[in-house]
C-alpha cells in the first residue's frame, strides 16, 4: 500500500471521528485490528496459567530471600530456654 493512499484512508477516518466528537458522541470504543494476530502466551489466560503452574512445579519449596528466612527464625528470644534452666513466667 502506498504512503499516499494510507494517509488518505487515515485522514478520512480521522474526519469521521472528528465529526462524531463535534456531535458529542464518543466514537469507537476500540479500534479494530488491521490483520488477524493470534493470541500470544502473554495474553491467553489459559496458557499463562499453565506456564505459571509449570514454573511453580519446577522450583523447589525453599525460602527465596534471606529476609524470609530471618523472619521465620525470629521470636526465639521470647521462647523459654530449657537448656539454660530458664523457665517461662
Amino acid at each position: 500500500m502506498s504512503r499516499q493512499s494510507k494517509n488518505a484512508r487515515k485522514l478520512a477516518k480521522a474526519k469521521e471521528i472528528t465529526a462524531l466528537h463535534l456531535k458529542g458522541e464518543k466514537g469507537p470504543a476500540r479500534t479494530m485490528p488491521n490483520h488477524g494476530k493470534k493470541w500470544t502466551y502473554r495474553h491467553n489466560p489459559e496458557v499463562a496459567k499453565r506456564i505459571a503452574e509449570a514454573i511453580k512445579a519446577s522450583q523447589p519449596e525453599t525460602e527465596k530471600t534471606a529476609g524470609k528466612k530471618i523472619l521465620a527464625k525470629a521470636g526465639g528470644a521470647s521462647k523459654p530456654q530449657s537448656k539454660q534452666g530458664l523457665t517461662a513466667v
